[in-house]
């Protein structure tokens, strides 16, 4: 089967059967699934696993204690054994329990909204369908598909770097489901992003009798803060923003403590050392004698998803693909980071924003564009379909870095 004949027949399948992605989309975005609350992840978590082996995929279950379960799929095709590409997808939402309950999926037009519909529900649905008519059409050219859905995508603290390694290792191109941007765009590059804590301590004294005996750590968190930032954009694409600070007990009292959280997003990984080193050299300046400071990086480093040459294959694979289907489409950088960075760290070239289009994300305003599955799901399955750009481990794998 041609490619144009495959993702035409995807289109319309898909289209055909939008009344049952709505429904499917209900119950899907019915599921409680803060990043927090098991129980609900769970259940949504069982509900994809039975759909994917109705597709005829081989489902594990990762069992979590703390955490929601995490789902690893397979489904061998027929092709290169070798050649492995990876869909990788987040089934936890930034919304309390209680919202699914209280904002059920409405329909206006040609949007739908609900908690998590774009992200990204909507977007592993349209992946189903995609794999669906796939199956409908006997069309597996790939030697392995696996699909990834982890629950703990939306927040620092992860716990599925191992089996992020275990299915990435050896992949050869991975597509991550999360929405495409507002104007259609998909995701080919994306800057990496890592937090740091700063903290300054002082010395207590009474602020109105002996002030001089005290040691500020505020004035000199506030000095560093501004020194800090003010490398934001030294380097292209490079951005630092403080984003918490706190300290003090009292306004009578010298504080003895304080400290601020910072957000810093990269282009490149060696960006990131180089602020750090400057960071380090800023601490030497100091503006309160006598108040010791310590940086310390967050421990989940997200690693920058840069468009390398096999990339921007896959992107220009993606390219074509639209042009059968009538639509433009672009290639974008992104400052957003997603689960794209393990693709990064793990040298395994990748595209993302491969779901439908959607926005208000993290939001009660939420949406999807309907008309946009059917398209969506046939670029993806596309995808699926076409060759790898490179042998698994040509791209080069970065080390994680560490602040000490």
């Amino acid at each position: 089967m041609d490619l144009r004949t495959l993702v035409l027949n995807v289109q319309e399948y898909v289209r055909q059967r939008l009344a049952r992605y709505i429904d499917d989309l209900s119950t899907f975005c019915a599921f409680e699934t803060f990043t927090f609350h098991k129980a609900g992840i769970d259940q949504a978590t069982d509900w994809l696993a039975t759909r994917l082996q109705a597709l005829g995929l081989e489902v594990t279950i990762v069992e979590r204690q703390e955490w929601g379960n995490d789902l690893l799929g397979r489904l061998r095709g027929q092709g290169d054994s070798d050649d492995v590409v990876v869909l990788l997808a987040h089934s936890d939402t930034v919304y309390p329990v209680g919202t699914a309950a209280a904002r059920p999926l409405r329909r206006e037009g040609n949007r739908l909204y609900a908690p998590g519909v774009c992200d990204m529900k909507g977007c592993i649905l349209a992946a189903l369908y995609a794999l669906e008519a796939m199956q409908s059409l006997c069309y597996r050219p790939f030697g392995e598909l696996r699909f990834l859905c982890v629950s703990d995508e939306e927040i620092n603290v992860r716990h599925c770097d191992d089996l992020m390694e275990q299915v990435l290792h050896d992949a050869h191109r991975a597509l991550v489901l999360e929405a495409a941007r507002a104007n259609g765009a998909i995701v080919s590059a994306r800057k990496g992003n890592a937090g740091y804590t700063l903290r300054a301590y002082g010395r207590a004294a009474h602020a109105g009798v002996e002030p001089e005996k005290g040691r500020n750590a505020i004035v000199e968190l506030a000095h560093q803060v501004l020194q800090f930032a003010g490398l934001s954009g030294w380097r292209e694409g490079l951005t630092i923003t403080p984003g918490l600070i706190s300290g003090g007990s009292a306004t009578n009292v010298v504080p003895d403590y304080a400290e601020a959280r910072f957000d810093l997003r990269f282009l490149h990984l060696e960006d990131k050392e180089a602020t750090e080193e400057r960071w380090l050299r800023l601490l030497q300046q100091q503006r309160v004698p006598g108040v010791r400071l310590e940086l310390e990086e967050d421990p989940h480093l997200k690693h920058p998803l840069v468009c390398t040459p096999a990339a921007r294959c896959m992107a220009e694979q993606a390219q074509a693909i639209a042009a059968l289907l009538g639509f433009p489409l672009e290639h974008v950088l992104t400052g957003g980071a997603s689960d794209a960075s393990y693709a990064a760290l793990y040298g395994v070239p990748a595209l993302d924003g491969l779901g439908p289009i959607g926005g208000n994300d993290h939001s009660p305003d939420e949406y999807l564009l309907l008309d946009s599955v059917p398209p969506r799901a046939a670029l993806l399955a596309g995808l699926i379909a076409s060759p790898p750009p490179v042998e698994a481990g040509a791209e080069e794998a970065t080390v994680i870095h560490r602040l000490h």
